[in-house]
């Protein structure tokens, strides 16, 4: 089994050391120091579960989808940030020889929407979503340790296709250390992690807290109280089901068993913020704001940690 990984972040450093750990051939499309540094360095993944070290030699890097090797991977898994979909999915389109007949691909991203630039090129049978609650952290090019983890990675279709494809990638997540699953019902946890996200990333960032000091504030709860009761409306306004029937079900969850084992997590968009860099705003509470205004309901608390957000952007 080969696969590529595009996008050499802190999860898809963390996801490619784990699977090559576990038997798989992995790829990286990296650039500029990262590059460098996987090339020279090898890669790694380290905290929770067990550390990995890859050496240098053990995974390839390309920087150019022109050199990538002509019919050759199995999985491709998608770990840019959101905003590079649409430069992703056309690249990938023009050098598709790259895949093998049957190639799927994995996006292990934030939000909702963002297959939308690659629908235009590939068929929905080839693609598949998961839902990550496991937080990484890059502490250097080629490095990345998990900060917190709270659930298996789920994989699945969204689109009602046969999972089975899929069950390779999950075994050999599992064989890494990492628990994951396929996930027959993988819309109702892309639910679950985007009232998650649009609850604790945004808000994060705006006020440089982790976690659980969010929860601790009696402010700051007050606010994801809020934000919790308007994506519940938009969600049930639009159609769409989670695990949880309504939002006094979900913070009961949320305040006294997830935020306690992510405690001390600062979130992707906060860590996009403190390195002065464009987060994923757009396909997290820009996605939640699209579906309300869809539905013609005002979502107020999630326009203003939109603005907020946006604005702390303009200053970079």
């Amino acid at each position: 089994m080969r696969i590529l990984v595009i996008g050499a972040g802190a999860l898809g450093i963390g996801i490619g050391a784990s699977l090559k750990d576990a038997g798989a051939e992995v790829d990286f499309f990296a650039k500029g120091e990262t590059k460098a540094a996987i090339d020279a360095c090898g890669i790694s993944r380290k905290e929770w579960f067990k550390d990995i070290e890859i050496p240098a030699g053990q995974v390839g890097t390309y920087d150019d989808y022109a050199t990538l090797p002509e019919d050759a991977y199995d999985f491709i898994i998608i770990s840019t940030k959101t905003i590079a979909n649409a430069e992703v999915s056309e690249k990938l389109a023009e050098y598709a020889g790259c895949m093998k007949e049957n190639c799927k691909i994995i996006f292990m991203q934030n939000g909702m929407g963002y297959e939308a630039p690659f629908m235009e090129f590939f068929e929905d049978f080839e693609i598949y979503h998961s839902r990550v609650i496991t937080g990484f952290k890059k502490v250097s090019p080629s490095a990345s340790v998990i900060t917190a983890h709270q659930d298996p990675i789920f994989i699945g279709s969204i689109y009602g296709y046969d999972n089975a494809p899929i069950q390779p990638v999950v075994d050999v997540l599992n064989a890494s250390g990492i628990p994951a699953q396929v996930e027959e019902e993988i819309s109702k946890a892309l639910w679950a992690k985007l009232i998650y996200n649009t609850t604790l990333n945004p808000l994060g960032a705006i006020l440089g807290m982790s976690y659980g000091e969010l929860a601790d504030s009696e402010y700051a709860h007050s606010i994801m109280d809020i934000l919790i009761e308007e994506t519940f409306e938009v969600m049930n306004r639009a159609g769409g089901v989670t695990y949880w029937n309504n939002a006094d079900a979900y913070r009961k969850v949320l305040f006294e068993e997830m935020i306690p084992v992510t405690y001390d997590h600062r979130s992707s968009t906060l860590q996009d913020i403190e390195k002065k860099q464009k987060t994923e705003i757009d396909t997290l509470t820009g996605a939640l704001l699209n579906l309300a205004s869809a539905c013609n309901m005002p979502a107020p608390m999630h326009s203003m940690m939109f603005s907020l957000v946006k604005a702390l952007e303009e200053k970079f």
